[in-house]
């Protein structure tokens, strides 16, 4: 068990170790940087598996029971889900809210880009937050209530999308499900970093979700006039007409910041502040306040020390509609604009995914993260002609029409992420740049350690990773050292030669096209979290020869065998190394005086490069002289 004294007086602070998403057009962050570095919009046509415009649009606002919009941003095969690698039988999948089932693949996918072996987190000390309110699913039973089965009230209840979070990973710190609409998610974010940094847990999974299934909310919204008739979100845009309604999921890993150097998890950002308050009584419910924004703000930048010169730009809210985006305008102005010697830079990422409702406030973050990674702000897209109603100038405001990049600068940059609820919840959060780490890049490792829960999967999974080894980006040795050394074991397991990038893929080439016929070595651990064995041999194994491949091809077991030969040799025995590579050992092995400490030494510089590439023996087992190499590889002796 971790000393929880390490991580005391340094609780405020709380850095992003890892993260991932699924949205319109982006099946990972990769795919949603490049539509945002790329300046494409995603959003389509709602497609006939979601529901039927024949039956419910119609262009006209006022026929009862239609919309006028007929598109959306939807993410592509929403409804597949892998059921066995979450240990869920078929029965109880089909039952569940797609929006269970897509945010547990997003949070596996996050705790891997984290490099986290969940079998080794603090299980009392981690929690879920997750922002939801669609219950889209929870309706398709209406027509026929015959349906339902045992397993629906637990799939389709909105605490249950944190709670099986939990569920699944056995953690046991706090888990809820928080609903503000439209800033669901940047308040789970809120509530995360208040944990950690009052010391309740050290990791937090941060996630929001949301998934179109219904007509209904689309004819509600139109009812309103939300929703946008040209179909795309035009934030500060002199057109902007309303707002894309979208789906998808994003989930942030949180850490203490303390922990995560502890643990060498690379910092991708921290979380240098956040907040939330309420807009109170307005003209009408669903009207924004510029001046309760504008508090938040002003609140956020006093608490924390916020310097907006350092801010690179906001993620603004941004909707594209008449009233909120004049008043979100303002309020970051008066706050962080007018307070600069340059314009602030603003945009939003929902001019290119849509809004995902409870959602957008996750996607702005990860937007925000991934310019602070790349060091470029993306455009934000349809405003040409930006809205007159703004006064951008007086304001000290920029809307990023094109690519900008982030200049290096004395100090770490903030982005700023602004999210508002359509009943008055407002939240904020502030990204700080993470420093320049040295990750080691080094020589390839020798191998690749894949592992899945399926054939299906370990196939699909060996599959991208020669995608990976065929661009051979400066990346992948340390990809390849944290899949070897961080991630989760699943039972069905692949070791892949990897000298190098030309040779990983030629080896996974070659187990693609014929597993049996290639040099990689696929295997089923008999449980999941089973350690792994030495045993090692007594005198009669050995034979002239061994060890010799090893001694003149690894660094760690010649130094070893070396300092094995030294001792030997001080106690009167013939040399190892000149043994080792003599042609005639074959005539001396039946010897014991030979033969014993040379199967000794090979034994133990074997257990050195091994230890050297992180595989440690949870047991050990020795017969005779093997007995000496067990002692010492579980530290008995010397």
């Amino acid at each position: 068990m971790r000393d929880i004294s390490v991580v005391s007086g340094s609780a405020e602070e709380v850095a992003v170790v890892g993260y991932s998403a699924r949205l319109p057009g982006a099946a990972s962050t990769e795919q949603a940087w490049a539509v945002l570095n790329e300046g494409r919009c995603t959003v389509g046509e709602i497609s006939p598996d979601r529901w039927s415009l024949t039956r419910y649009f119609d262009p006209n606002r006022d026929i009862a029971g239609k919309c006028y919009s007929r598109v959306a941003g939807l993410v592509d095969n929403v409804f597949d889900f892998d059921a066995g690698y979450f240990s869920l039988s078929p029965r109880e999948a089909e039952q569940m809210d797609p929006q269970q089932r897509l945010l547990l693949e997003v949070v596996a996918e996050a705790f891997d880009h984290a490099g986290i072996d969940t079998d080794r987190l603090d299980k009392k000390r981690t929690g879920v937050f997750v922002g939801a309110s669609s219950s889209d699913h929870s309706t398709t039973c209406i027509q026929d209530p015959k349906l339902i089965d045992a397993g629906y009230m637990l799939g389709n209840t909105l605490s249950i999308i944190s709670n099986r979070i939990s569920y699944h990973y056995d953690l046991h710190g706090p888990s809820f499900t928080i609903d503000t609409a439209c800033s669901s998610g940047i308040f789970a974010l809120d509530q995360a970093r208040r944990a950690i940094a009052s010391g309740e847990i050290d990791t937090a999974v941060v996630g929001s979700v949301n998934v179109l299934l219904s007509p209904m909310s689309f004819v509600g919204f139109s009812k309103a006039s939300m929703l946008s008739e040209t179909g795309i979100c035009q934030a500060f845009g002199e057109n902007a007409d309303g707002y894309v309604r979208s789906e998808g999921a994003v989930v942030f890993i949180l850490r203490n910041a303390s922990l995560a150097r502890l643990e060498l998890d690379r910092i991708r950002s921290m979380v240098v502040a956040s907040g939330t308050n309420s807009d109170g009584r307005t003209p009408g419910i669903a009207m924004p306040s510029s001046e309760r924004q504008h508090d938040l703000l002003e609140d956020i930048k006093s608490r924390f020390n916020i310097d907006p010169e350092r801010l690179a730009f906001i993620e603004a809210h941004g909707t594209g509609t008449a009233v909120g985006d004049p008043e979100e305008a303002r309020a970051i102005g008066q706050a962080f604009g007018m307070a600069r010697s340059k314009p602030l830079p603003i945009g939003s990422a929902k001019t290119n995914f849509g809004h995902l409702e409870p959602a957008a406030g996750l996607v702005g973050l990860l937007k925000a993260q991934l310019a602070l990674e790349k060091k470029q702000i993306p455009a934000s897209l349809h405003s040409t002609h930006l809205n007159p109603n703004i006064a951008f100038d007086e304001l000290g405001l920029e809307v990023v029409q094109k690519n900008t990049e982030i200049p290096d600068a004395s100090e770490p940059w903030l982005a700023a992420v602004n999210s508002f609820g359509f009943g008055g919840a407002n939240a904020h959060a502030v990204l700080q740049q993470a420093d320049e780490q040295n990750l080691t890049k080094g020589a390839m490792p020798r191998a690749l350690m894949i592992t899945a829960a399926s054939d299906e999967s370990l196939t699909a999974l060996a599959e991208t990773w020669r995608e990976k080894a065929e661009v051979a980006d400066s990346d992948l040795a340390q990809s390849i050292l944290a899949a070897n050394r961080r991630l989760t074991r699943h039972r069905r397991r692949l070791c892949v030669p990897a000298s190098s990038p030309e040779f990983l893929k030629d080896n996974l080439d070659a187990w693609l096209g014929n597993p049996r016929g290639s040099a990689c070595a696929l295997g089923t651990a008999l449980r999941d979290r089973s350690r792994v064995g030495f045993v090692f041999s007594g005198n009669g194994s050995q034979w002239a020869g061994m060890g010799r491949h090893m001694l003149l091809n690894d660094k760690v077991f010649r130094d070893s065998f070396s300092a094995c030969s030294e001792l030997a040799t001080d106690l009167g025995v013939e040399p190892l190394l000149d043994l080792i590579m003599s042609p005639d050992l074959g005539a001396k092995l039946d010897r014991a005086p030979v033969a014993q400490p040379m199967l000794l030494a090979v034994q133990v510089s074997l257990v050195d490069a091994l230890a050297a590439q992180g595989l440690h023996p949870g047991a050990v087992l020795g017969h005779s002289a093997g007995e000496v190499a067990a002692a010492y590889a579980c530290g008995a002796i010397t």
